[in-house]
């Protein structure tokens, strides 16, 4: 079975940063909640995932029909759900471009790229998740 790792480590006192490749990420939450401000918080992160990998299936799709797109542009809103253990209830994707070159194709790809999403598949499946001490 294939497998995915990636190690964060402490950056700050609040603030947890990935190294990858040739850049790195910083995970912290807001000042006004009790962070040190110096990076998106982890929930963010999870819905920048999920529209980054949805488009990446997107521009897939296209490239391999020989589709152009400029302009994508995707809005990710997530309702937070009001349990206790808190989660995202919703996430919703607003998908849209400047430009197409086959706009009739264009539902055809969303569907394609939302099939073979990683993490659109992920959420749905709802995936075990483990911590370990």
């Amino acid at each position: 079975m294939a497998s995915v790792s990636l190690q964060l480590t402490q950056h700050a006192s609040t603030s947890m940063k990935l190294e990858h490749d040739q850049f790195s990420i910083i995970v912290d939450r807001p000042e006004s909640k009790g962070g040190g401000g110096q990076g998106l918080m982890g929930g963010q992160y999870l819905l920048i995932g999920v529209g980054g990998c949805f488009c990446s299936n997107l521009f897939a799709a296209a490239q391999a029909r020989s589709i152009e797109i400029e302009g994508l542009s995707v809005g990710i809103q997530a309702d937070l759900s009001e349990d206790a253990r808190k989660s995202f209830s919703r996430i919703e994707l607003r998908v849209s471009y400047t430009s197409c070159s086959d706009e009739a194709e264009f539902p055809k790809l969303i569907r394609i790229a939302e099939k073979g999403c990683l993490s659109v598949n992920t959420l749905l499946k709802g995936a075990e998740v483990q911590v370990l001490g």
